[in-house]
């Protein structure tokens, strides 16, 4: 017999922390989703896109810098967001 869950019963019984494999909040994945799209986007465009302030999106980046999930390449100016492992 097969139980269907509804999406609602779901997101209450699971942390948003744990949905990602990676051990990421929702905006850390909305961060990667856009990264992996844009490496080259500064934060201020990373925070107009997901909504977030641009001191969030500079918290977001370094705690995925700690996590050693991304890493910033080439410098501040010209540089790009390698994701070194994958969502």
């Amino acid at each position: 017999m097969l139980i269907a869950l509804s999406p609602h019963i779901l997101t209450n019984q699971t942390s948003k922390c744990k949905i990602c494999t990676l051990n990421c909040t929702l905006e850390e994945i909305a961060v990667l989703n856009f990264l992996q799209e844009r490496p080259k986007a500064t934060q201020k465009e990373i925070a107009t896109h997901i909504g977030k302030s641009e001191r969030t999106v500079k918290t977001i980046t370094i705690n995925l810098t700690e996590k050693g999930i991304i890493e910033r390449k080439n410098g501040k100016r010209n540089g790009f967001w390698e994701i070194k492992r994958t969502i």
